[in-house]
């Protein structure tokens, strides 16, 4: 099946936004992301009632719709799928609060760093190999605005809310583009012959 771009459409639907981000659309995901961010993240809100959990939250809800639009079925409104995902995130955060041991000192300390997702240790090796060719050269093969946003982190040592006041996008913008280029960052470091173990 051959997915339509972006571009062809100027207002491209929730759906079809949804086969291009299978595909890995970084425009159609900011699109997706620009559309239903407000009201996801208010429906967050209304549950966990702290405004710096639930930014967090509305993240790792668009990173789940990132990483699996595919499970996108289409049996009802796609901007009503992304809120359930919202939501259960919201929920799942509650119980662990409520849940959530205590550390057990230096050694809990390393055990939750094993335990990092991938993009946070991948972001950690690129802060520690930032000046290395292969670093270099996997950035030339990121979207500009993906490498824009990295390349403003990490080499000029900006914050994310200085970024998008650079760029002049909303602050979640910047976040979803700096995960998503992470994310192709290690995959092509991995086809440069980086081994998982140096992501850890």
């Amino acid at each position: 099946m051959v997915h339509p771009s972006v571009q062809d459409s100027t207002n491209p639907s929730d759906e079809a936004l949804l086969a291009r981000i299978v595909v890995r659309d970084a425009r159609a995901f900011e699109i997706l992301y620009d559309r239903h961010a407000r009201t996801v993240y208010s429906l967050i809100l209304r549950i966990v009632q702290d405004a710096a959990v639930a930014e967090e939250l509305l993240q790792e809800t668009f990173w789940q719709v990132w990483r699996k639009a595919e499970q996108f079925q289409g049996d009802g409104p796609a901007g009503a799928w992304i809120c359930r995902i919202g939501r259960n995130k919201a929920l799942d955060h509650l119980r662990r609060v409520k849940v959530r041991p205590q550390k057990a000192g230096p050694e809990g300390d390393r055990l939750e760093q094993m335990a990092a997702p991938t993009d946070q240790r991948v972001e950690i090796q690129v802060r520690q190999m930032w000046d290395r060719e292969s670093v270099q050269k996997a950035l030339s093969a990121i979207p500009e605005e993906q490498r824009q946003c990295l390349e403003m982190a990490y080499f000029d040592g900006k914050s994310q809310r200085e970024i998008a006041e650079v760029m002049g996008v909303p602050l979640g913008t910047v976040k979803t583009r700096i995960r998503i280029g992470l994310e192709k960052l290690e995959r092509h470091l991995r086809a440069a012959g980086y081994r998982e173990t140096d992501f850890s």
